[in-house]
């Protein structure tokens, strides 16, 4: 609820480098995890952590809530997690009033981060109660849609990317493919690599949406989406969460599958 001061309030607004989202998220979460009386809570807040099982991947921010000692299995049953992964995007128009990335980038790296926050945090072996909260924090300078390729080329026409509005709109979504394997550019294979069109994935998301009365090029809209289940698979490895509880393909896929999915995706 911070964030929009954090974004556009004097005299936070003059802040306006890539790393303003994720800062601005961890002094929010910081100020809650105070006024609770947490113990030592800059403990809880690590930034740039390395994913366990993919370690050359960072998530930009992990919050650990095991010292507020609330944790019920009815409070689980709302979506929370002690370890929460998050992962950042900010998008920023130029001087020209432009995107200052193109389009179909944008939504590439997008779509890698997606997959990045479902795919990597580390977790429970199937049959168990997930230990991990998984977050994407996006924020868009005016209109959000101006900086995605909401359609891509198919032979003949021009299928949509639904998935796009499913992480932007507010509420519950749900996100029945990626369609990843329909990604056939250049663009696509450098930015987000080759070898993960291998990679089948869907996902329920619920996004907690930030919008301006007036969508202006001085507001943001800002969204922080909440993955409640996924399901990825790649080869004959599969892993996800369904109501609460993982499941896999192998004993071992909460780490089979991250580390797969590392090696298959672009630097």
């Amino acid at each position: 609820m911070a964030l929009p001061e954090f974004l556009t309030g004097a005299p936070f607004k003059k802040y306006q480098n890539e790393g303003t989202v994720v800062t601005a998220f961890s002094m929010a979460v910081l100020q809650e995890l105070n006024s609770r009386n947490v113990p030592n809570p800059v403990a809880a807040l690590r930034e740039e952590v390395n994913y366990p099982f993919a370690r050359k991947w960072r998530a930009d921010l992990h919050l650990d809530l095991a010292a507020m000692k609330i944790f019920t299995p009815e409070l689980s049953s709302y979506g929370y997690y002690q370890n929460n992964w998050l992962e950042a995007k900010y998008s920023r128009l130029n001087q020209e009033g432009k995107p200052s990335i193109s389009g179909l980038v944008t939504t590439l790296l997008l779509l890698k981060d997606i997959v990045r926050i479902c795919a990597l945090p580390p977790d429970s072996s199937p049959g168990k109660e997930s230990t991990s909260g998984r977050y994407l924090l996006h924020a868009y300078q005016g209109d959000p849609f101006q900086y995605f390729s909401l359609r891509r080329n198919s032979g003949k026409k021009r299928d949509e990317r639904e998935w796009i509005t499913s992480l932007l709109v507010q509420g519950a979504s749900s996100i029945r493919s990626l369609d990843i394997h329909c990604e056939k550019s250049k663009t696509f294979e450098s930015h987000v690599g080759k070898h993960t069109r291998l990679i089948r994935m869907s996902a329920d998301v619920t996004n907690i949406a930030h919008s301006p009365r007036d969508p202006s090029a001085d507001a943001y809209y800002i969204v922080l989406t909440r993955v409640d289940n996924f399901s990825i698979r790649v080869g004959s490895r599969c892993l996800g969460r369904r109501q609460g509880v993982i499941f896999g393909s192998h004993p071992d896929s909460a780490r089979l599958v991250p580390a797969a999915i590392a090696q298959l995706l672009a630097d």
